[in-house]
């Protein structure tokens, strides 16, 4: 897991300029688990290919999260209230269909 999250940590480094927040990167992973929904039957090894097969999911996410620290990446903003909106969900991972696991 350590190689995936410094692989995602160079990618992000790429498109940003500057190195993302460990935090930021761990946000988006646990993010992108919790949609896929992963089956209990799923090994560890199982979830981390699926990972990698959608890396570039998980670092454009860490990308829109990072903008969101600042005006850049909001759906509205008022410039005397201070006002700033921004969309509920993360857009990078719209296209992300979880398992559907049986009850």
């Amino acid at each position: 897991m350590d190689e995936f999250i410094a692989d995602v940590k160079s990618m992000t480094t790429e498109y940003l300029g500057y190195e993302a927040n460990a935090l930021v990167i761990q946000l988006a992973i646990e993010r992108f688990v919790s949609l896929r929904n992963y089956p209990s039957s799923y090994t560890d090894e199982m979830k981390l290919s699926d990972m990698r097969n959608n890396i570039a999911k998980i670092a454009m996410a860490v990308v829109e999260i990072d903008a969101k620290d600042g005006i850049e990446g909001q759906t509205a903003h008022s410039e005397s209230g201070y006002n700033r909106t921004y969309s509920d969900g993360i857009m990078a991972y719209k296209d992300v269909i979880g398992f559907a696991n049986v009850v």
